[in-house]
């Protein structure tokens, strides 16, 4: 399998980047949290906010990936990563790259649709799923080899795109990015 040919040092460095990360999202969520007590009339612009922010911090950086910390020195070509999911990451039919379209695709959509009336009880449960998701990501981090992070990635990224604060017309291209990160690992 190409997950066995990184190296510990790459998944050590991997791991240490989405830690450093996910810490930073929780604090970004508690400060939204805080928001909501301070603006409870604001939580249509605060969900909006929320959603932007939860896609923004999804891990799915270069070096938050121990395929692209193996092979960041120009070997994209022989990632096992790029053997098993389509090619190269920069590459059109990459799942990676599919992902991360539909994530960019929503985003946008978020930022510019009109969106539906979000309740403060929904702005805080997508808040409270967003930390679970991501406290269970932190639990398990240390004990992880490449398969088994990329896989918590993927797993990860999928709770997150559930937790968003969105509905209505934003659903299907939510849906979209589920189905993508299932696709992922």
């Amino acid at each position: 399998m190409a997950a066995a040919r990184i190296s510990d040092e790459s998944v050590l460095r991997a791991r240490g980047a989405i830690r450093a990360r996910a810490l930073e999202f929780l604090r970004v969520l508690g400060e939204v949290e805080q928001s909501l007590l301070r603006f409870p009339a604001g939580t249509n612009r605060l969900a909006r906010a929320l959603a932007l922010l939860e896609l923004a911090y999804l891990p799915l950086r270069p070096e938050m990936c121990p395929f692209c910390i193996e092979y960041a020195d120009n070997r994209c070509s022989e990632c096992g990563y790029a053997e098993t999911h389509g090619g190269i990451c920069s590459n059109d039919n990459s799942r990676f790259v599919q992902l991360s379209d539909a994530i960019i695709d929503l985003g946008m959509s978020i930022k510019f649709a009109e969106q539906d009336d979000i309740a403060e009880d929904d702005l805080r449960s997508s808040i409270s799923s967003a930390r679970r998701a991501t406290d269970a990501l932190l639990s398990d981090l240390d004990e992880l080899d490449a398969a088994g992070l990329m896989r918590a990635k993927a797993r990860y990224i999928k709770d997150i795109l559930c937790a968003l604060p969105v509905r209505g017309s934003l659903d299907p291209l939510r849906q979209n990015c589920i189905m993508r990160a299932e696709l992922y690992w």
